[in-house]
């Protein structure tokens, strides 16, 4: 065998590695079982827990108070490179604001990642010391679904709050989602292929309200009939239109 082969062979079996580790960290959303300095007690669970996904480069995720994004790469076969984190500011009581300190702290720098089932393990590149552990996901869905509305694009690019003595909350099922839009319920079919999502032709009752608060039910429909894009951040529907822009955000609670 020559020594060029030879090194089309060493590359070729490289890029397959990486593609094979890409393939296992790219895709599921990743909860957080351990992360180094902080006791796994403090960490929150069920729609409150950490969660990190990374898909295109990209790394997102709850980190106990905030949503947080960032970049990554992958290096050779068993190297994962994530840049420093960005992400919202609000402040939170309790141990979730010493949580999210301990997640920005440990999550930026180089690792070496480890899968082992539905676990995924990043090792310090010095001493293979675990720095983080998570455990991948179940697949997220919308049916069975019940979300009070916390925010909703204006249409003028910005995302308010429902208005004081007001509420909006969504349903959804098989299908159709449902609910009350501050004045009226609405109905309307829905279809998913994975987080993208077409919201059909809503229909709601006929009753009148106030002009600010039937602006509202305009200004809230529009937004959810514009939405292409679902996800959840934490314990948050976090739902987007195709210029990235945010629709809809909701809590996200069980049917």
């Amino acid at each position: 065998m020559n020594a060029k082969r030879s090194v089309f062979l060493v590359l070729g079996s490289m890029l397959l590695s990486l593609s094979a580790a890409a393939a296992g960290i790219e895709g599921p959303t990743w909860r957080l079982t351990s992360v180094q300095g902080l006791d796994a007690s403090l960490l929150p669970t069920g729609p409150q827990s950490v969660t990190a996904r990374f898909e295109g480069g990209r790394v997102s995720g709850f980190s106990g108070c905030n949503r947080f994004f960032g970049s990554y790469t992958l290096k050779q076969p068993d190297r994962l490179v994530i840049g420093r984190l960005a992400g919202s500011m609000m402040a939170c009581g309790g141990n979730a604001m010493k949580v999210e300190g301990a997640v920005h702290k440990a999550m930026a720098g180089t690792f070496r990642p480890v899968l082992s089932g539905d676990g995924l393990t990043l090792l310090s590149t010095r001493g293979d010391e675990p720095v983080m552990t998570f455990k991948a996901e179940p697949k997220p869905s919308l049916v069975g679904l019940r979300s009070n509305v916390t925010g909703f694009n204006n249409g003028r690019q910005a995302v308010v709050s429902p208005m004081i003595d007001t509420a909006i909350s969504m349903s959804f099922g098989d299908g159709i989602v449902k609910g009350f839009s501050g004045c009226n319920t609405f109905r309307a079919s829905y279809t998913v292929d994975g987080n993208r999502i077409a919201v059909g032709a809503i229909a709601t009752t006929r009753r009148t309200c106030a002009d600010a608060v039937m602006q509202q039910e305009q200004q809230f429909l529009a937004a959810l009939k514009s939405t292409t894009t679902w996800d959840f951040s934490g314990a948050l529907l976090d739902m987007h239109r195709p210029d990235g822009e945010r629709t809809v955000t909701g809590t996200r609670e069980a049917g």
